[in-house]
């Protein structure tokens, strides 16, 4: 490391990865301590060298959607949601109503079951295995939900240009009527129980604050941002889609420590439900995919942005008349939020380092281009 030589005698260096269980993938974070202090953090990334970009650049448009998936296996509905906006933008094209109304569905389900899988781990970082588990519990019937749309727990490629790849099946609608209810009351008892519990208190409140100014400065976005205070969503500013139908709020919190923004991602899984229901509601019948060539060819460049679960994702392509796109440039919003670490951690107990980074909620696998 090369702060090692510039150590005094009383301050030493911690590696916490490539391989650690609070920072799943390949990550390394180094930290400069004195005593029990934090003097400095110092980010190593890009050890995946997924090469997620050119294997896009060399593949029909199509055969893109399940390279999509891999960006992040727990957003890939956001990502096939983001490259699909893209390809429609160069083709002008818009999916049917009720394409776009399942298209919302599915997002808001996937934000769902990312942010439990999210906050599960983050409890288990700070010693809360039974919430884990309860959390993982509950994700469950989110999940089945999900793979009775698209037939897939984890990799849909269920988005197409110009709509979505099948319509619903029977039986979906009453399925997601009766589950969701109980979803929501479960989730609310284990919000109540970790939120009560002292010791977690102790540990997240006031801790790892981002202040708005820190925030704004390195680029966060998404549940990081808002529980700095700051309303920026994506599904409000820059809406695609029949997100300007419906209702529901920007959550957002002004403590910014660990405690905020665990809180503000419990509270968008219930404006998500909310979300939901009214998809369920107002979907109109009708066509699921609007008419296209069987190979397409658009020429042109377009950037499109989705609110990820993690925040802003978005995308830039290329498009030369060929088959296959001649350039992708992805944004990642878990790059972004990762450049917080370091100002927030400067002077933090090194026991509150794990707290801090769990509640970033960060996806390596899309850190790394």
């Amino acid at each position: 490391m090369a702060m090692a030589g510039q150590l005094e005698d009383s301050e030493m260096i911690v590696h916490i990865g490539p391989q650690h269980p609070s920072l799943p993938g390949p990550f390394m974070l180094d930290l400069k301590l004195k005593g029990e202090v934090v003097q400095d953090a110092y980010l190593n990334m890009g050890y995946i060298h997924k090469g997620i970009e050119k294997l896009l650049e060399n593949r029909t448009y199509l055969q893109c959607i399940p390279i999509t998936d891999r960006m992040c296996y727990l957003s890939s509905l956001s990502n096939n949601e983001v490259f699909c906006s893209c390809v429609e933008r160069l083709l002008g094209v818009e999916p049917p109503e009720r394409a776009q109304y399942i298209r919302v569905l599915v997002q808001e389900l996937s934000r769902i079951q990312s942010h439990l899988i999210g906050m599960g781990e983050f409890a288990e970082f700070i010693g809360f295995m039974s919430m884990f588990m309860f959390l993982v519990r509950e994700r469950e019937s989110i999940i089945t939900l999900i793979e009775m749309i698209t037939g897939a727990r984890l990799t849909h490629t269920y988005g197409r240009f110009g709509g979505v790849r099948h319509d619903l099946p029977d039986g979906f609608v009453d399925r997601a009527r009766k589950l969701l209810p109980a979803f929501e009351k479960k989730m609310r008892e284990n919000v109540d129980t970790l939120e009560s519990d002292e010791v977690y208190l102790e540990r997240t409140e006031g801790v790892g604050k981002v202040s708005p100014e820190v925030a704004k400065q390195v680029g966060v976005t998404g549940p990081v941002l808002r529980a700095s205070g700051i309303e920026y969503d994506i599904r409000r500013v820059e809406p695609t889609l029949v997100y300007p139908d419906l209702d529901f709020k920007v959550i957002t919190d002004k403590r910014g420590d660990v405690f905020a923004r665990v809180h503000c991602r419990f509270e968008e899984i219930f404006e998500s439900l909310h979300i939901i229901d009214q998809c369920l509601d107002q979907m109109p019948a009708g066509e699921v995919r609007a008419k296209l060539p069987k190979t397409i060819k658009p020429e042109g460049e377009a950037y499109c942005r989705v609110e990820d679960p993690r925040g802003e994702m978005a995308m830039y392509v290329v498009g030369d008349g060929s088959p296959k796109p001649y350039r992708v440039k992805v944004r990642d919003p878990s790059y972004a939020n990762l450049q917080a670490l370091p100002p927030v951690l400067r002077g933090v107990y090194v026991a509150d380092v794990v707290a801090i980074a769990g509640s970033m909620d960060t996806c390596i696998s899309g850190v790394d281009r």
